[in-house]
């Protein structure tokens, strides 16, 4: 999953640390993200899109982030 670019999921609940996911990654499609922020560790500096239909997600990020 290094070279991973396109993330697709749904209703899926993720456990753990959300770093492993792959920094490359540009599109991500996450139909009912469970979460109401992101996680500090979910690095989204290279993405371009981003869907996170019928989410729980209420805030961005908690605090600004610097890349």
């Amino acid at each position: 999953m290094k070279q991973l670019r396109l993330l697709q999921l749904e209703h899926v609940q993720l456990t753990g640390d959300y770093g492993y996911l792959p920094k490359h990654l540009r599109w991500i499609y996450w139909k009912g993200f469970p979460l109401k922020y992101m996680p500090k560790n979910f690095f989204l500096g290279g993405v371009i899109a981003i869907d996170l239909k019928h989410s729980n997600l209420r805030l961005v990020w908690k605090e600004p982030q610097v890349y």
